[in-house]
């Protein structure tokens, strides 16, 4: 999950956006390159929670996990996987059997060798279920990852081992056409074990108690400062690569203080939210980028009054999701029709898009006067005439104002609710749904690749993620073909994929609200960022000033 507006998550839970906001480039020289100082500057909406990539779960922390650490395979422009640590990977014909020979020149910043122990190490720690990682589930296609996760079986039976120092092979239970893109993410990255050991439980929590195998280290992060710097990793396999220095990041939730800093040249990169949007649609500088995200309420099932199936499709047909992009978000966003964005995968059929086709009528649609009928039916259902709620959601700006708009749409039409909102900081609001302590929640999801299951899977009963408790026996039966049985078979495991879509519209599992979108100017002096063309997350690996 890079949730970039990314990792994922989002996440978000895997879904929390990340706003890369600024970069700023102090006392520039006119001329060559080499006079340029290669130093930039950038900010976050949102704190940075956790270094350990077993327990990352949101787009901040994931984003620094991919500047300073490196995996097997990372995802280019088109979220296609090349080759980062692994040099050479055979795939059995049925898909089942992998084998990574790994590049040698890997190396930790405490100097050890990158090895395939390390990989293996990563993975077991992430499914012991003494981690707690969220993201247990995307270990699903590898043999014996469930089990281990439950705790029914060791994390030695994980199917995968280290052959002498530099040789991955990696056993599946169930073939996944997409398992190099999944590889790509940083949950697969691997661990120091000698650096864990060291450190404990304080590992990951703090710049100092880290190590870090990727093109820059982190530093001067206290664990609960809101600022940090990256600098470019001498002891980095591929450190010709790199041409910055330095990043300096900031923690700043308010986006216009960012935006007027930009209009008074302090800096050169900026987001935009809002009206900034409008203002500068012409502007030359201007980038969209899609952000590979879908923001969704999702409701905690466990709570009475949110399991109500009629509650949860009156809330979704009275909100206005035209006026939400339009008038709120004016940053490209676009209406949801499903839980899905575009691109992530066509019909082998008629190469229609699957975000489209797994839209069902009357689940995502404006429609004030039947969000009444739908709401007086739980109030009938609840026997309840005034019903109370609360959305819990992040304390930043675009989030509150979101937050907000919904409030005001639900209370205006529909009449005997009442709605309040309760705002906290990412951490604190990411601690508290974990814990099952809300009703609604306004989130988002950010996508590591372009394929529907990266949305989906966060459904399952068995997911980490799932934090609305949802569960469809019929819905986890096609996840698990698509994953399974039909996982090779592409039409078939579309239409596995797109069923299991529609019942989360019929059943409104979640209510998605918007495809995200980011509106960035980038000073044009600023070269050699990836911009991922599915998720739109920054890469600075290969980036400089000029």
């Amino acid at each position: 999950m890079s949730l970039a507006n990314h990792k994922r998550l989002l996440a978000f839970l895997g879904g929390i956006i990340i706003i890369l906001g600024a970069v700023s480039f102090h006392n520039i020289q006119k001329g060559h390159s080499k006079t340029t100082p290669q130093s930039i500057n950038l900010y976050t909406t949102n704190a940075l929670s956790t270094l350990d990539v077993s327990k990352s779960t949101d787009s901040v922390s994931n984003s620094q996990l991919t500047e300073v650490d490196e995996g097997l395979y990372r995802l280019d422009a088109n979220s296609k996987p090349v080759n980062a640590l692994a040099d050479k990977t055979r795939i059995s014909k049925d898909g089942k059997n992998y084998t990574i020979d790994l590049k040698h020149d890997g190396r930790w910043s405490n100097g050890d060798p990158v090895t395939a122990q390390d990989f293996v190490y990563s993975w077991r720690r992430t499914l012991n279920p003494k981690t707690k990682s969220e993201f247990t589930y995307v270990f699903s296609n590898i043999k014996n990852a469930d089990q281990v996760a439950a705790g029914k079986l060791s994390t030695s039976e994980l199917g995968v081992k280290a052959v002498g120092k530099y040789q991955l092979k990696i056993e599946l239970s169930k073939p996944a056409s997409y398992f190099t893109k999944l590889l790509a993410s940083s949950t697969f990255y691997p661990i120091n074990q000698k650096s864990v050991q060291k450190f404990g439980n304080k590992y990951g929590t703090s710049a100092a108690t880290t190590s870090f195998n990727g093109p820059f280290t982190l530093e001067n992060w206290t664990g609960t400062n809101d600022a940090w710097v990256l600098k470019k990793n001498p002891k980095y396999r591929d450190h010709q690569a790199v041409k910055l220095n330095k990043i300096n990041y900031k923690v700043m939730k308010s986006n216009s203080t960012a935006y007027n800093m930009y209009q008074a040249h302090k800096f050169d990169v900026a987001t935009l939210t809002g009206e900034q949007n409008v203002a500068n649609k012409s502007n030359p500088a201007l980038k969209t980028l899609s952000a590979g995200s879908v923001g969704f309420i999702q409701y905690n099932q466990k709570n009475k009054v949110a399991a109500n199936k009629n509650l949860r499709l009156a809330i979704s047909q009275a909100i206005d999701r035209k006026q939400l992009t339009q008038k709120i978000l004016q940053n490209g966003s676009i209406p949801a029709k499903s839980f899905a964005v575009q691109n992530m995968a066509k019909s082998p059929k008629d190469q229609r898009d699957f975000a489209d086709e797994a839209y069902v009528k009357n689940t995502v649609d404006y429609q004030p006067s039947d969000a009444q009928a739908n709401f007086d039916k739980a109030q009938k259902e609840l026997n309840q005439k005034q019903i109370n709620l609360t959305i819990t959601c992040g304390d930043d700006d675009n989030t509150h104002q979101m937050a907000e708009f919904i409030q005001s749409q639900l209370t205006g039409h529909l009449k005997g609710l009442n709605v309040e909102i309760q705002a906290l900081p990412f951490p604190s609001m990411l601690a508290k749904v974990s814990q099952g302590h809300f009703q609604l929640n306004l989130t988002a999801w950010n996508m590591d690749f372009a394929d529907p299951d990266q949305s989906l899977t966060i459904l399952t009963s068995h997911s980490n993620s799932n934090m609305g408790h949802f569960k469809n026996k019929t819905f986890d039966n096609l996840m698990t073909k698509a994953d399974g049985t039909d996982a090779l078979k592409g039409s078939d495991r579309y239409n596995d994929l797109l069923q299991a879509a529609k019942i989360v519209a019929k059943e409104q599992a979640v209510t998605p609200l918007y495809e995200g979108r980011t509106h960035v100017l980038v000073n044009p002096r600023l070269k050699g960022v990836v911009f991922n063309n599915f998720s739109g997350a920054m890469n600075f690996r290969t980036a400089y000033v000029k």
